[in-house]
């Protein structure tokens, strides 16, 4: 879901209602310039990890787990006699494309890979669980152990990128396969309210991934979810804002006033749903603005309200949320591990702290190590965006031109134009041979 999706970004007047996003909006600091990677599994191992993709191998959706078939569709699951659902991609393009053609293996994240979950173990008895989406583990790494083998005490997740339904599906609880029927975001969310109360007074971490809105497209089956969507996608996200608040509700007033909520995005809108002012052409799984910028709300301790227009990739959450906790990212990041997050915690602590980047970086690429060469990629600095995409570059002016219409490579350069072209170019070819 891109900044479009919610009536906190103004973007658009055609949006779901999110009562608890936009109260989160309102309580705390909501980013305008936050990117993520174009797909989902890129973007959850670089909050793993702190890494870019080029540094791990994930540049696209990690490989599948293969599952028995989850139980039989309960009956109030079915309209008609048909499933509540409709499955819906855009067209197969570029990388897609090649893979649906020459399928290549898509690894899973390494278990050597120094993760996120791994600093809070033993630091003042945090407990840490995964629950919800996971897509990173595969064949290789420890298919459904993978949420505990990188560090997670509990993990209620599921392993692919979206369940086989929404009302029935396969849930792994600690390498424990479950077929289980109901619907997913509530089953997730009573999860998430079961542990957060076992931890009593222990501080804990919660990684609480919804499938929402992710296809298959469907209508959420309570009431006053059903918003006029002929594609059902906004009554999921007002699924998904439910569960939010049924969560945040959960906590006593002293806990949540001692909590930082983290809410964000993972990848831009499917171009089969996405809205103005994004077009489909530039959307989900491009390193378009559509793609790559989207939604991080956080409340917590100390935070103020407001509107950050600060430069943050989602790299940034690794240490981030390490000295959220207390914690030195330089006293337990092993020192031969090269990482590519910047703290954004002092803009947490003072809404008029300046960017603590001067440039942001995402990209998308097939099949571990070896597509990284032919990689589609972008990277702005506060005004210019440089991307390369197909092979062919392309450079905005994203004070004037935020939903790049208007490649200004197709026309002369002015000076200052010319001067931040290679002025990314550079940081591109420096960033991307970096060891």
């Amino acid at each position: 879901m891109g900044n479009e999706t919610l009536a906190s970004y103004g973007l658009n007047n055609d949006t779901a209602t999110t009562a608890t996003l936009d109260q989160l909006a309102n309580e705390g600091i909501r980013f305008n310039n936050f990117w993520t990677q174009p797909v989902c599994s890129p973007t959850r191992a670089t909050l793993l990890t702190g890494r870019y993709g080029f540094r791990t191998g994930i540049g696209r959706p990690a490989g599948g787990i293969q599952l028995d078939d989850p139980p039989p569709l309960p009956a109030w699951a079915l309209s008609n006699g048909a499933p509540r659902y409709m499955a819906m991609g855009a067209p197969l393009t570029g990388i897609e494309a090649i893979d649906r053609v020459r399928p290549i293996p898509r690894p899973g994240l390494d278990l050597d890979e120094y993760t996120l979950p791994k600093a809070f173990d033993n630091h003042l008895n945090y407990k840490t669980a995964a629950i919800g989406k996971w897509h990173l583990g595969g064949i290789n790494n420890g298919a459904v152990h993978h949420p505990n083998l990188v560090g997670f005490d509990h993990a209620a997740t599921l392993p692919a990128g979206a369940p086989e339904n929404y009302f029935s599906w396969n849930k792994v609880v600690n390498g424990e396969v479950a077929g289980t029927v109901g619907y997913t975001p509530v089953d997730k969310t009573n999860d998430a309210i079961n542990w957060i109360a076992e931890q009593e007074d222990n501080p804990w971490f919660l990684w609480l991934a919804f499938n929402l809105v992710h296809t298959p497209l469907h209508l959420s089956p309570e009431e006053g979810w059903q918003s006029d969507s002929p594609n059902n996608f906004k009554s999921m996200l007002e699924a998904m804002d439910t569960q939010i608040g049924r969560v945040l509700d959960s906590l006593s007033t002293e806990v949540r006033a001692n909590t930082y909520v983290i809410f964000m995005g993972d990848n831009g809108t499917a171009a089969t749903v996405i809205s103005p002012p994004f077009s489909p052409a530039k959307s989900k799984g491009s390193v378009f603005q559509g793609g790559i910028n989207v939604p991080l709300i956080i409340t917590g301790p100390d935070v103020p309200n407001g509107i950050s227009d600060a430069l943050v990739n989602s790299t940034d959450l690794f240490t981030t949320i390490m000295e959220m906790a207390g914690i030195n990212p330089v006293d337990v990041v092993p020192e031969d591990v090269t990482t590519d997050s910047v703290s954004f915690l002092p803009i947490l602590k003072d809404l008029n702290t300046p960017s603590q980047r001067e440039w942001v970086y995402a990209d998308i690429f097939p099949g571990g190590f070896i597509g990284i060469p032919t990689a589609d990629y972008a990277m702005r600095n506060h005004r210019y965006k440089l991307l390369r995409n197909n092979l062919e570059e392309h450079f905005y002016d994203l004070q004037e031109d935020p939903y790049e219409h208007n490649n200004l490579l197709e026309g002369d350069l002015t000076e200052e134009q010319s001067e931040n072209y290679l002025a990314l170019k550079q940081q591109i070819e420096t960033l991307r041979n970096s060891e």
